[in-house]
Order: structure tokens, then sequence, then C-alpha cells
């Protein structure tokens, strides 16, 4: 049996490398086997749905934890040999890859049965068009764990039952603009008399974060939505930016977060460190929308992206460096030198944030 720090590593560093070479897709017998779906199975299934694609370890340390990699390797074989999960690997030329998996039309349709997923339109299998989607995926999920697993470190099991957030993937977590059902506002949501909206050059639309992380402690109830870039690009994330910069303006007091005790943070990571600087730079030129009493100008309003989107890497997490960055308080044309970018530095540690958090579970 593997040890705890095997499991975790290889859970850790899921998707690197899974483009080298041809995949492998995992047989099934003529006759797949017949088996019941457990409560654990059924919320591994779910989880699978809403975050597309898993790898065997990040399942593994998911349902079993350290004590049970074993018992775990045993039923992932049997989920996938009775039809409710798809499996794929990289084909090397020494040793073998590990195993990632993704939901069938089986496994959706247990979960319809059982009320686990939406059953008003059809499922496909997630594609594998681009393995970089993949990867990208496969990265984003172990980010997320690395943070409930620093956050949960001294619990045992495994990280479904002691996952101390709610994870929504991007099926779940979509937020779209047309909502008619309304929420209650909590304090943090309500402006005060008087104030007056500038949505400048924002832009209005519909969020699909990558992930979000839901944390509640007595009735205090707080999200994170992470945003994880792999492209290298950052004008491929100006738009993205600019409905960000108008969701943050007003859009969040008008959905469901509007619930929440404190206003949504949004975490912008870069797959490497070298772009971080050019994906902030982008965002302090395109983050424009502020808020302020009816007579005030935008040098004395607030900003509330400037405040509520931070930047870091995906290197200096793996690492345990929580230090991120934000943009300038104030947009260029409000500073002394518009030509001159200085993001703030803040320590912005999603494990100690998370860690006195109700245990929530790792979906809904």
């Amino acid at each position: 049996m593997a040890s705890l720090a095997g499991v975790a590593e290889r859970m850790v560093l899921a998707g690197d490398g899974l483009g080298a070479g041809t995949l492998q897709w995992g047989d099934r017998e003529g006759s797949p086997p017949t088996i019941g779906l457990t409560d654990r199975d059924l919320r591994l299934m779910a989880l699978l749905y809403d975050v597309n694609f898993l790898s065997a370890s990040q399942l593994l340390m998911l349902g079993w934890g350290d004590a049970g990699e074993r018992v775990g390797r045993r039923r992932l074989k049997r989920l996938h040999d009775s039809g409710y999960v798809d499996r794929f690997r990289p084909i090397r030329k020494s040793g073998t890859a590990e195993w990632n998996y993704r939901l069938s039309s089986l496994g959706w349709s247990a979960l319809t049965e059982q009320r686990m997923a939406p059953g008003d339109h059809a499922y496909t299998p997630t594609a594998i068009t681009s393995i970089s989607y993949t990867e990208h995926d496969l990265q984003l999920a172990a980010l997320v764990l690395r943070i409930a697993q620093d956050a949960t470190r001294d619990r045992g099991g495994g990280l479904l039952d002691r996952m101390p957030f709610t994870w929504k993937g991007p099926r779940s977590g979509r937020i779209d603009t047309d909502i008619t059902e309304e929420f209650d506002c909590s304090p943090a949501a309500e402006l005060p008399v008087g104030t007056r909206l500038h949505p400048e050059d924002s832009r209005q639309g519909y969020l699909e974060p990558d992930a979000t992380l839901i944390g509640r402690s007595g009735e205090d109830t707080w999200a994170v939505l992470i945003e994880y870039d792999r492209t290298e690009r950052p004008h491929k994330q100006i738009d993205r930016l600019r409905r960000y910069d108008h969701w943050l303006l007003s859009g969040w007091r008008e959905g469901r977060f509007a619930e929440h005790s404190i206003a949504p943070s949004v975490v912008f990571m870069t797959a490497r460190e070298r772009p971080l600087r050019r994906l902030i730079e982008t965002a302090d030129r395109t983050f424009e929308a502020w808020h302020g009493h009816e007579h005030a100008g935008p040098r004395e309003g607030t900003h509330p992206a400037r405040q509520r989107v931070v930047f870091t890497s995906r290197e200096r997490v793996l690492a345990g460096d929580w230090t991120m960055q934000r943009t300038p308080s104030l947009p260029p044309e409000l500073r002394e030198d518009f030509r001159v970018c200085s993001p703030r530095s803040l320590m912005y540690d999603l494990p100690s944030l998370f860690a006195g958090s109700e245990t929530t579970g790792a979906c809904t």
C-alpha cells in the first residue's frame, strides 16, 4: 500500500504531463458486473459530473483518505467495470501513468434517479477535444484539494467527509444574470442610501468560475471564486475581467451571494509565475467600475474589483506561499503616473480562512 505522502503527492501533481503521449482507455468485460451504489459512490460521481475529470489519486483522497488506498482502488475499478465511470491515461514508454476518470452516461442516469443531478437535459460524457482542457481541470482540482487538505491536516478520513467548504465546479457554480428568484440581502450586500453605481466599461454577463468554495461558520457564509488560467495570454481574459468588474460592483448583490455575510472574493491563478505580472497589468487597465455617494467622484469612490480580486500562481500555491497581489486601488488615469502599475501584496491564506469553517462536504 502506498503511503499518504505518495497518494497526496500524486493528487497534487495530477494533470502534469498528461499530453505527453497517446491516450489509453480502460477496457471492460463483455458483461459488466452489477453493483449496488453506495452514498460515497454517488457523491464521487456527482463531483465528477460537476468538475469534469478527477485522477485516481484525487478520488482516493476524496473517498478514502490516507488509510484506504487499496480498498479505494478496488472500488474505483468496480465502478469502471460496471460502466458508471470511464477512465483513461497516457501511454508511456516506461512504467504506467495513473488513471483519470470521467462520469459515463450510465453514471449520469444513476445520479438523476437519485436526484443528485438535473434530469431536465441530456448528458454527454465530457469530450477530450483538447488534452490541455483536461490538464486544466485536473490541475484545478488539485489546487482545490490542496487547500482542503491543508485546512484539515489533523483530521482523518476521506476529504469528502471533512472538506471545510462546499466545492462547486463550473456546472453548479455558474452565475447567470437573468435571475428571477429573489434573495434576502445581508448587511454586507446593502449599499448606503444615496450611493450611485458607475459601471463604466464593465460588462454584464454570465460567469462560470472554475471553482467556487463556500465556507460557513455559525451564521456567517462567504465564498471564494477561483479562475485558473493556463493560457499565458492575459488579453484573452479581458472580457472575463470586465464581467467580474460588473458583477463585483452590483451583480453579486442581486443573486444567491447577496445572502452571504461577506462580499465574495475572486482568485485568478496563473499556471506559472512568469505571466502573473502581465495579467495584473491587464486587470489594472480593465477594472473601472466604482460606486460612491451621489456627489462623489471616482477618486473618492470604492472600486470593488480592485479590492476583491487577487492574483497568484499555481507555483506559489504548491510551494505553500499564500502571498497574493491586487491591482492598485485606483485606475491608471487617477494615479500620478498612469504608466506605473505597482501591485499591492497581501497574505490570503486560503487553508487558514477555511480551517475554522464547518465541514460541509465536497459538493452540492
